[in-house]
């Protein structure tokens, strides 16, 4: 593996690696230098496994959903890597990496693994508003992947572009933008997979309590599986758009206001149409809490494709060695820093700024995400038993005045 730390240009990248589809690397190496990424990359294809098993358990629309969700990530890597504007995210090296090693295998897990839970999770609460579901679901992703982001940001899973001003604005190393992102992206996916399907017309409707219990003809609902995952990608870009341009760009609102904003109204919206419910979102990521407890982001190294080094003078190109950001990484761990021009090359991870403060902000999460979860999960399923048992056993208004 020590020709695998040399570092390369772009045309000594290609060189190396001249397989552009896919590329192998040694687990166990990988697994060394970072055990954080190793361990996490495991547990979401594991997770997206066994809701594929949980999908072809309760049957339906749930297996679609599933397919959906897989071809919905399929779709947003792929838009990353043939953006007209360059690279912008950089992954770590796993065992499997694809298309010129930009985008790692197990990505495309995550969708139908976060996915499928949160609507798995907002199909209990029964609510009676269907945009609230809508919502519901957007806003339940993004309480999924902000503890997934900021670990994985900080323990160099991946590493962001130093100038980008999407990038610029961050909670504990996760991008406000990309939280908002995937928010109304999962919100547009919900809405056009709900939907397609009877626009379609070919699918009865289900009964208000099983949504997904009913499903159409598998040719239409492999239609709208594609549909979906595709057309949520535009619609949900424009959404983002129309957050972010207007009031960012245009009226200069620090991104960190316009996205809690908008967070706040969509849970405000929620809360206004689904007020009598009472009930709450369910998340249970334990894992990432406790890599943060266990592990030093300053031991990790990775090494790998990042953000090419160059002329401090063009800086929405290059990373410039006098002047990036080091609050997630430097090269404390390297006897020289790497040459000009390199594109794989070795960074090591820094420490927490304030340990306490990170590890004790994902505690609140997943205590409380935990805690919601149980009481969702376990708690309202056994009210809802009672609830329907005593309206199907109690007598009618005509028997009731009979027995008066």
């Amino acid at each position: 593996m020590a020709e695998f730390s040399n570092e390369r240009s772009f045309a000594l990248f290609q060189k190396d690696f001249p397989q552009w589809t896919i590329n192998f690397h040694d687990p166990v190496e990988l697994f060394r230098r970072q055990p954080s990424y190793t361990v996490s990359q495991v547990y979401c294809i594991i997770g997206a496994l066994v809701c594929l098993a949980h999908a072809l358990y309760r049957g339906g629309r749930w297996p679609f959903l599933w397919l959906a969700s897989t071809i919905s990530g399929i779709v947003i890597e792929g838009c990353v890597y043939f953006s007209p504007n360059g690279e912008t995210i950089w992954f770590s090296p796993t065992a499997t990496d694809l298309f010129g090693q930009r985008i790692p295998a197990f990505v495309f897990s995550l969708y139908p693994f976060f996915y499928y839970q949160a609507f798995w999770a907002v199909s209990k609460l029964r609510l009676k508003c269907r945009w609230s579901e809508h919502i519901a679901v957007g806003m339940l992703v993004v309480l999924f992947d902000l503890p997934f982001d900021m670990v994985s940001v900080k323990f160099l899973h991946w590493t962001l572009h130093d100038t980008e001003e999407l990038f610029a604005e961050r909670i504990y190393s996760a991008p406000w933008s990309l939280l908002l992102f995937f928010a109304v992206c999962t919100f547009s996916f919900s809405y056009l997979f709900h939907n397609l399907s009877k626009w379609f017309g070919g699918r009865s409707a289900a009964r208000a309590s099983e949504p997904f219990a009913v499903r159409g003809t598998i040719p239409l609902e492999l239609a709208a599986s594609v549909g979906a995952a595709i057309l949520s990608v535009p619609l949900g870009s424009t959404l983002f758009l129309a957050f972010v341009y207007p009031l960012h760009t245009l009226l200069g609102i620090p991104n960190k206001i316009v996205i809690a904003g908008a967070f706040l109204c969509v849970v405000t919206v929620f809360w206004k149409v689904d007020r009598k419910s009472n009930r709450m979102l369910p998340v249970n990521f334990w894992l990432y809490f406790a890599v943060a407890v266990v592990l030093d982001p300053q031991e990790a190294i990775s090494t790998g494709r990042h953000q090419t080094i160059g002329d401090c003078k063009n800086q929405r190109t290059f990373l410039c060695l006098d002047s990036f950001d080091k609050a997630n990484f430097d090269f404390h761990c390297l006897p020289k820093l790497p040459a000009e021009g390199s594109y794989w090359y070795t960074i090591c991870g820094t420490p927490f700024e304030n340990r306490a403060e990170f590890v004790f902000v994902l505690m609140i999460i997943t205590f409380l995400a935990t805690m919601i979860h149980s009481t969702l999960h376990y708690d309202y399923d056994v009210r809802f038993k009672v609830f329907e048992f005593v309206k199907k056993n109690a007598p009618t208004s005509a028997k009731a005045k009979k027995m008066k």
